[in-house]
């Protein structure tokens, strides 16, 4: 238990002492992430927008597509965009 301790004093003590390379990782890690945010929004609202109010030849295969890509664990996806970069 004494090394979980020290292992989260550390961890504050860094956050708490606002480290430059911990504020450096962590504002990257936001920008990133916020800027994926930002373009599944621009590109998931329209289009689930126009699956949901709009009926098209195909609504039922585009449905079925967009639950099975949900059911995939964000791993994987993640592993295969890093593959397709």
């Amino acid at each position: 238990m004494q090394d979980f301790s020290s292992i989260f004093a550390a961890a504050f003590g860094l956050i708490a002492s606002g480290d430059a390379d911990l504020l450096e990782i962590v504002g990257l890690s936001l920008r990133v992430t916020l800027t994926a945010v930002a373009m599944a929004c621009l590109i998931g609202l329209p289009l689930g927008a126009m699956v949901g109010a709009f009926r098209f030849p195909g609504r039922g295969a585009v449905t079925l597509l967009l639950n099975a890509l949900m059911g995939l664990p964000p791993v994987f996806v993640g592993l295969l965009v890093y593959v397709m970069l």
